[in-house]
């Protein structure tokens, strides 16, 4: 650790991926992952796709 407390970036940050079907479970994940790394929670596997595909272009 930096003497500020926080850590050197010196390269990729992790980014934490967690699929959870409920709002209760969501809200556990993120409370075990408090404080290690950037978490992204998602309700399923469709809402992941829908967040990390290209956005459509509207032709205009």
């Amino acid at each position: 650790m930096s003497p500020s407390g926080k850590h050197a970036h010196n390269g990729p940050i992790p980014l934490l991926i967690a699929v959870a079907a409920t709002p209760a479970e969501r809200l556990r994940l993120a409370e075990l992952v408090e404080g290690i790394a950037p978490v992204l929670l998602v309700s399923d596997l469709d809402e992941l796709r829908r967040l990390l595909s290209p956005a459509e272009s509207t032709g205009n």
